[in-house]
């Protein structure tokens, strides 16, 4: 999902700094990525809210794309892999594995997927991955790791996008004239 951000107040900025060679450019480049770092810590903030993760593991997926003076626009993306359903593991018997994964819902009971055949349990592999897996009918791979959902997943859904884009709304417009304000100062 993709949310646009525009920044508002451009001709009140542009009149303040026309006498300043690349003014208006520098302030928006400014803006926008001073506006990106904000908002990069806001979407981990909220989504470490949200979901049972690490903003750590939130951090090393988010990708930014700064602006520059001749590309005034900035990104921040994330595109990721479904996780291990394991990484959300709280509890395990003989019985049945636990996992969870919103901060708040209540842990819930791995029952695994239907198209695999009897109880998911966890296993520790070779390469020291320990997972929860279940068996396959296939005989070529016995077992299959279950996943949940991606960190871009987390980050695309309603509460922490409509957040980010909130926060990234309120900064860009309080950024934008600290930046021309700055710009100003320095030049005189």
């Amino acid at each position: 999902m993709q949310h646009f951000l525009e920044v508002k107040n451009i001709d009140l900025a542009q009149n303040m700094l026309k006498t300043i060679p690349n003014g208006i450019e520098r302030a928006i480049t400014g803006t926008i990525n001073r506006t990106l770092n904000k908002v990069k810590t806001e979407i981990k903030n909220k989504t470490t809210s949200e979901y049972n993760i690490k903003k750590s593991d939130i951090e090393s997926k988010l990708n930014l794309t700064k602006a520059t003076f001749s590309v005034l626009r900035g990104t921040i993306a994330a595109k990721t892999p479904r996780l291990a359903l394991s990484k959300f593991l709280t509890s395990q018997s003989k019985s049945q594995i636990k996992v969870k994964i919103k901060k708040t819902e209540n842990s819930k009971i791995v029952k695994g997927k239907n198209e695999y055949s009897g109880k998911p349990f966890i296993a520790t592999m070779k390469s020291g991955h320990k997972g929860i897996f279940q068996r396959k009918n296939n005989s070529r791979f016995p077992i299959k790791e279950l996943y949940t959902i991606g960190i871009s997943e987390m980050l695309g859904s309603e509460n922490v996008s409509s957040y980010a884009v909130e926060k990234g709304e309120e900064y860009l417009d309080e950024l934008l004239l600290k930046e021309v304000s700055r710009i100003l100062k320095g030049y005189i």
